[in-house]
């Protein structure tokens, strides 16, 4: 975990006759987590004279993509955008169509899922995109481990500049919670062309970071 301090101030202010030392405090705490979901974008594309015949392309291609897609245990699978547009002619050559369509892949049995993208691109379509991230579950819970170090930290901190000024904690006047998402995943787009002489793709993890930052007005009072 690392730990950085972002503001930390000391005021007086008067409630009725008595006056309150009030004490400001933002910190924050990171949780390294290794990714543990595989998210692979197939697309399907194809060019023709008309637009039925390129969609009739692309929609077997998507068809058998999904069923093979389906049949692999663990990985679940969802169409993405479906696109159809004409090429303009040039130099006389009669006008061409062109349609396209993505499918979104993911799991987390790696392995599988880098078979499956390999059989895909054998069959004709390209991967857009693959790398990893977190599943929701486990973003949910580093999230949850960052906010609690740095509420921790945070009271640690208080205890300790109480102590130093012959103060001590008498609870908190505000508190605010923030976590930013977790790091998308390292994605890789790579060349249709170099994607179809593979048999099955590669990817590698890497940690992702997931931090929270926790803010506060502390009220101390005399010992």
């Amino acid at each position: 975990m690392k730990t950085a301090l972002a503001a930390a101030a000391l005021c007086a202010t008067v409630s009725g006759a008595a006056a309150e030392t009030m004490l400001h405090l933002s910190e924050t705490a990171t949780v390294t987590v290794a990714p543990d979901r595989l998210v692979a974008v197939v697309r399907a594309e194809a060019a023709a004279d008309s637009a039925a015949s390129a969609q009739d392309q692309v929609n077997g291609l998507i068809r058998e993509a999904v069923a093979l897609a389906k049949a692999a245990s663990g990985i679940a699978v969802a169409t993405e955008q479906y696109n159809v547009w004409r090429l303009e002619p040039k130099n006389g050559a009669p006008s061409q169509w062109r349609a396209s369509q993505s499918i979104l892949l993911h799991g987390q049995d790696g392995p599988t899922l880098l078979q499956l993208a390999g059989a895909l691109q054998q069959h004709g379509l390209a991967v857009e995109s693959l790398g990893w991230e977190l599943a929701p579950e486990t973003a949910r819970s580093a999230r949850t481990e960052a906010e609690n170090r740095a509420l921790k930290a945070l009271r640690g901190r208080a205890d300790g500049i109480a102590d130093a000024v012959g103060l001590q904690f008498d609870g908190y006047r505000s508190l605010t919670v923030g976590s930013a998402p977790p790091g998308a995943f390292r994605a890789r787009t790579l060349a249709a062309a170099s994607l179809a002489a593979q048999s099955e793709p590669s990817a590698e993890a890497e940690d992702v970071r997931v931090d929270a930052t926790v803010e506060a007005d502390i009220g101390l009072k005399p010992r």
